[in-house]
């Protein structure tokens, strides 16, 4: 019992000096001095910031190709603008002036979302893909399945590349950068 005393007693005159030791260290560090160096930010051909400027702004259809199954291509005759603005968001209207156009295929060249750049594999991702009206898209399953365009800027145009789940190509539309 009496063991038990001085082993609080001693607790007891310790915890003062160890809560002082603990705040004195804390409070004694100080702010670095000279701030950490990163490297360079990469603003050169084909970064992330090279990219994002040279998609925005608005962009014409020039042609848009459907690719069947066994590999042939379609011309389709549609209108259609692309929009791109400096916070990822992409918009999309348009309308195919061909009368073999699906209710799909139609719903493909009208929606909006946000695109997120992937430079390593050229490729736009979108998400949040919605219709005009603010509601889910209503969008080919395949299209929904892998929302996924590979780009290729040539000269002032765009080439945005459709590919299906099995990475089969689908469709092709090239766009031309609208004057300011």
């Amino acid at each position: 019992m009496v063991m038990m005393r001085h082993l609080r007693a001693v607790v007891w005159m310790a915890l003062p000096f160890a809560l002082l030791s603990a705040l004195s260290a804390c409070a004694s560090s100080r702010p670095r001095q000279r701030p950490i160096e990163g490297g360079a930010v990469n603003a050169g051909p084909g970064s992330l910031e090279a990219v994002r400027r040279q998609l925005e702004g608005s962009w014409e259809l020039v042609s848009a190709e459907v690719v069947s199954a066994a590999g042939a291509r379609q011309a389709m005759k549609a209108k259609a603008v692309l929009t791109y603005d400096a916070y990822g968001n992409l918009s999309l209207k348009g309308a195919y002036e061909d009368p073999g156009a699906t209710a799909e295929q139609t719903a493909a060249l009208n929606f909006s979302g946000r695109a997120v750049i992937d430079t390593q594999r050229q490729v736009l991702r979108l998400l949040d893909v919605k219709q005009s009206e603010g509601e889910l898209a209503t969008l080919p399953p395949e299209m929904l399945a892998r929302r996924e365009r590979a780009y290729a800027f040539e000269g002032d145009q765009l080439k945005l590349t459709v590919k299906d789940s099995n990475g089969r190509v689908t469709a092709i539309n090239t766009w031309r950068r609208q004057a300011k």
